[in-house]
């Protein structure tokens, strides 16, 4: 599972009074299409704010470290543009009235095809990371890992063949084993490989900034390796009759 500005002049209320206008005087028909397109526009601004306030607490890194989460910041950034400019240019399409029909069903595709994929109930691909941990790996190792992840961008996430979603659990059982939502995913100091689709090199950054996850591993004498690669493939999914 995988989303920023209105500067026309007017009263502080003009632009929220002609998007209502905009969606209750519209045809039924197309209505949700564009208040979906609207709850990512606002998602993605969250983002941004999550972003810029995030920096602050890197105000005491050294230069170097300064350099690459400027970095990773930016390509998060472009990201997101991207994906503001895509949502904009389909609200604009669905306003428009021209070929209103076609362009809300393939919204409603690429949206079941989104749902899917962030549910885990269908296989994805796409440029993103690989990243393999040998060594005594924790629970609490990999929970870190998924959340860095996740906070980069991620839309798919796999452990050893396991899909990770949002309700999938990490535990250590009374071998000292990882399950992985409820699946053992090897021995406690064998290898887990974590794949990731997303902008790669954004991924990778969220993983290496000072004090984050390769850090810390470093420190429990997990050895980590990250493999950026333009075309990663999740074939794990959650079963549908247990994804809800």
């Amino acid at each position: 599972m995988s989303q920023d500005t209105d500067q026309e002049a007017g009263t502080p209320t003009s632009g929220w009074t002609r998007l209502k206008n905009g969606l209750f005087n519209r045809p039924k028909s197309d209505q949700w299409v564009i208040a979906i397109l609207c709850a990512g526009l606002g998602f993605a601004l969250v983002q941004q704010v999550h972003i810029v306030n995030s920096d602050v607490a890197f105000a005491g890194a050294r230069p170097g470290d300064l350099v690459q989460i400027l970095d990773s910041l930016d390509q998060r950034n472009q990201r997101l543009d991207a994906e503001i400019t895509t949502l904009q240019e389909s609200k604009t399409a669905l306003e428009s009235g021209r070929d209103a029909r076609q362009t809300a069903a393939e919204q409603r595709r690429a949206r079941a095809n989104e749902l899917g994929i962030l549910a885990g109930t269908i296989a994805a691909q796409g440029p993103g990371v690989v990243i393999t941990m040998t060594g005594p790996v924790s629970a609490s190792l990999l929970l870190d890992t998924v959340q860095e992840l996740r906070d980069a961008g991620a839309e798919a996430i796999s452990i050893n063949q396991v899909r990770v979603v949002a309700q999938t659990a990490f535990e250590s059982n009374s071998k000292g084993q990882i399950q992985v939502g409820g699946r053992v995913i090897g021995a406690a100091n064998g290898t887990v490989t974590i794949k990731a689709i997303g902008d790669s090199a954004t991924l990778a950054s969220s993983l290496q900034i000072p004090g984050g996850v390769v850090d810390t591993a470093a420190t429990d004498s997990v050895k980590v390796r990250i493999a950026q690669q333009k075309v990663v493939v999740v074939t794990a999914v959650v079963p549908l009759k247990s994804a809800g």
